[in-house]
């Protein structure tokens, strides 16, 4: 291989090194775009760690000394859970209309 031939070779390699970095970049920057939500959502749920842990000790310890009120309970805020979802769907979904 004569010394100018090397030359190009290496420069092409270089060239094509170059060119899957900014690949490795541009799918770097959309993996995180696509979990940014997931991200944002542990990042919540690790600030309310603490309250969340004495939350589920006091229902822990409240179903231990009285299950059925603490099933009945728990259905209940499943309930006004679901209710409220379905509210804040349908004012979305009304809140476009023109009366």
């Amino acid at each position: 291989m004569s010394e100018r031939s090397h030359r190009q070779r290496i420069e092409a390699l270089e060239h094509e090194i170059l060119q899957q970095r900014l690949e490795m970049t541009a799918a770097m920057r959309e993996w995180r775009d696509a979990t940014a939500p997931i991200d944002n959502a542990w990042e919540k749920l690790v600030s309310w760690r603490v309250p969340l842990m004495a939350a589920g000790s006091l229902f822990a310890l409240r179903g231990a000394r009285k299950p059925r009120a603490t099933g009945r309970l728990l259905r209940r805020a499943l309930t006004g859970l679901m209710m409220y979802n379905r509210g804040k769907a349908l004012y979305r979904a009304t809140r476009g209309r023109r009366r």
